[in-house]
């Protein structure tokens, strides 16, 4: 039996001091768990944490525990736990504070976490009395894991359905009590709910594909839906939409972005580029006069869209390539043009021009006419008079030049079948076939004059480039303005030693049609005869002249002066004084119309054409008189028929074919000599 005394004895020894275990049951799955060493107070060993798990998922919430390592003494034990950082709140289970009855060993509470952008570590801490404990608990971020869009790649207008998937599942709603009391007051607490879920902001790097501004993540879900939208195509545009890839971001603590595309033309079998914008002819304000600088009503939403690259379709009026833009004072917009050629603005299929009858059209006049390729070669006084006109199936010239004591007059007449046949076949905005096709069925008449006051004197320069015989405009099928033309140069020398008069005719007759199918010569029938007539003289020595003419030339032109005859025939208000003056104004701000499609055409480029395909008949006949005191008048004539063809590969734009080119390819090549009288003492 036990004395009274003697328990006396044991009441120290059943003196304790509590110890807090933390107990902590996760709602959800975390990293495994690993033990952590309790960080009893310094005082006291007997107050430990054990957590089940140590690394969570920011946004998720646990039930802990703490534990006495002996029940709780008669009125219970007061616990309090705290966290050093507001992603991790601390509440009891019921509204009041965390009291472990008497005769227990523990108290369960909840901890909420809040969704962190980077990895964190919350230190939690747990006091009874003197005795403390701490554990640290990391908080991982969550984050999207992936952008997925079905389909991968948009048409323009059209949308696709895009999944933001995250690396875990979305936080969820979590009801807690909340500690209402001012601080050092009793503690007074209310129910409260942490709202769970993810809002993922949006965001799109191109405006051409739209997303909504956010997207929500339900509680408890790992995935939300949103609707990706790709813009309508511009009614402006003639042909499909470039392809465009946009960047989607989606952000919720930490971003993923994925790549979305619009306009995938790999199949794309649209007729126009996708830099094809059609321009009303209406909204032409004013054009320069060298017709490289226009000017556009700037509130027109296809004015607008307009860009450094763009080939604006002006139907009835022609294709023109844009070099740059700029605003004028007035809200306007100038624009510096260039020539286009035919894949600046085909895409696939065909472009093809047939023989019509075609009527007169007039030629763009006045300051205008600096639009135009230089008509003849200046130099000083040293200049061609000429006179000219023609249809589409006759013409007819007259060339005069003095010079010094020297005069010479070539008149010359002809006939013309006519007509012409061009074919471009396009695939990819890539030339794979290009054929030009004339018949030059047609005679040509020339005769000339020549005389000289004393001996010594020369024509000075021998070259005369005409301007067009005849021009007439031609619709192709998608309404675009091409210009055909029946051209002639001439080339006349006369050498005379003396003073003399000389004079003399012939006649060439043409046949058959010629041209060319990619860099090879065409040629059905194609030939040249000449008649010869008897060359009048009065020179007493020998004496000679060449009379060589390049006609008939047939060209066919897509260019700035396609553009402005279109303009003069179809369209004449737009050149108006007051919108060319603005329009001048405008080019040197522009600064990068090409100067060279203005260049007076020299040296070997004089008889040269831009931006055309042509066939030509170049005939040359060289007279060679023995003068009145040879033994024997002989006259003789040597003649060269030569036929060709070529074209301006930037007429083309990007061929993937040989082609002729400028120099062109020849179709037939042929020399006679004819003598006066045909007698053996007069052949050469």
């Amino acid at each position: 039996m036990i004395k009274r005394s003697n328990f006396r004895h044991l009441l120290p020894a059943l003196r304790f001091t509590a110890a807090a275990i933390v107990l902590i049951t996760a709602h959800r799955l975390f990293s495994e768990p690993r033990p952590v060493p309790v960080e009893p107070d310094s005082e006291s060993n007997a107050v430990a944490l054990n957590l089940p798990h140590y690394e969570v998922v920011g946004g998720a919430y646990l039930i802990g525990q703490v534990q006495l390592n002996q029940p709780a003494p008669v009125g219970g034990a007061k616990v309090k736990v705290s966290s050093n950082t507001k992603l991790v709140k601390v509440s009891p289970l019921t509204p009041s504070s965390l009291l472990i009855p008497a005769g227990s060993t523990t108290v369960s509470f909840k901890l909420i976490t809040s969704p962190v952008e980077e990895k964190t570590q919350a230190i939690l801490s747990v006091t009874y009395g003197s005795a403390t404990g701490s554990v640290k608990l990391t908080l991982d971020p969550n984050g999207v894991a992936s952008i997925t869009a079905v389909p991968a790649t948009l048409q323009w207008g059209g949308t696709a359905s895009v999944e933001v998937r995250l690396k875990d599942n979305a936080p969820q709603d979590v009801p807690y009590y909340k500690n209402m009391a001012p601080t050092g007051a009793p503690a007074m607490y209310e129910p409260e709910v942490q709202k769970g879920g993810a809002k993922v902001v949006l965001k799109s790097s191109n405006p051409a594909i739209s997303v909504p501004a956010s997207v929500n993540v339900s509680p408890g879900d790992i995935s939300a839906k949103f609707t990706a939208t790709a813009s309508q195509p511009s009614s402006c545009s003639a042909g499909p939409a470039s392809p465009a890839t946009a960047t989607i971001t989606a952000t919720w603590e930490q971003p993923q972005s994925s790549p979305l595309k619009v306009g995938d033309n790999s199949n794309n079998e649209s007729r126009y580029t996708s830099k094809t914008i059609r321009i009303d002819p209406k909204t032409i304000i004013g054009v320069s006069h060298d017709a490289h600088a226009l000017v556009l009503d700037g509130s027109d939403k296809c004015v607008q869209s307009l860009t450094a690259g763009s080939v604006m379709l002006i139907r009835n009026l022609g294709v023109l390539q844009v070099k740059k833009t700029m605003k004028t004072p007035e809200k306007q917009l100038a624009v510096a043009v260039s020539d286009a050629g035919l894949t600046d603005f085909i895409n696939e299929g065909t472009f093809q021009v047939f023989s019509q009858t075609l009527g007169p059209a007039s030629q763009p006049s006045g300051p205008w006419t600096k639009g135009l390729i230089p008509e003849e070669l200046q130099s000083g006084s040293d200049i061609w008079k000429y006179k000219v006109s023609g249809t589409s199936s006759s013409y007819s010239f007259t060339a005069f030049k003095q010079n010094g004591g020297l005069s010479a007059s070539v008149t010359a007449n002809g006939q013309a079948k006519g007509g012409y046949n061009f074919l471009a076949v396009i695939h990819g905005g890539k030339l794979q076939q290009a054929t030009y096709k004339v018949p030059t069925d047609g005679t040509l008449n020339v005769n000339w004059i020549v005389q000289t006051t004393a001996s010594g004197q020369g024509i000075g320069e021998s070259r005369l480039r005409l301007p067009p015989l005849y021009s007439g405009l031609v619709n192709s099928a998608d309404g675009i303005p091409l210009l055909f033309e029946i051209d002639a140069n001439l080339i006349f020398k006369p050498g005379f030693g003396e003073k003399a008069a000389a004079q003399g005719s012939f006649k060439i007759t043409y046949s058959g049609e010629g041209g060319f199918d990619g860099s090879q010569p065409l040629n059905e029938g194609m030939d040249a005869k000449a008649e010869i007539s008897n060359t009048t003289s009065s020179a007493l020595a020998p004496h000679g002249v060449v009379a060589a003419i390049n006609a008939p030339k047939f060209e066919l032109s897509l260019s700035t002066i396609s553009f402005l005859w279109a303009l003069q025939n179809r369209l004449p208000s737009a050149l108006n004084a007051k919108g060319a003056n603005l329009a001048d104004s405008m080019e040197s701000k522009l600064g990068v119309y090409v100067k060279g499609d203005l260049a007076p055409p020299a040296g070997d480029d004089l008889f040269k054409t831009r931006h055309s395909a042509w066939v030509m008949w170049a005939s040359s006949v060289a007279y060679a008189g023995a003068g009145s005191l040879a033994m024997l008048p002989c006259q003789q004539y040597y003649q060269f028929f030569k036929a060709s063809a070529g074209v301006d590969n930037d007429f083309l734009g990007s061929p993937d074919i040989a082609t002729p080119g400028d120099n062109g390819v020849e179709i037939v090549n042929k020399q006679k000599t004819t003598v006066m009288p045909a007698i053996k003492g007069c052949e050469p």
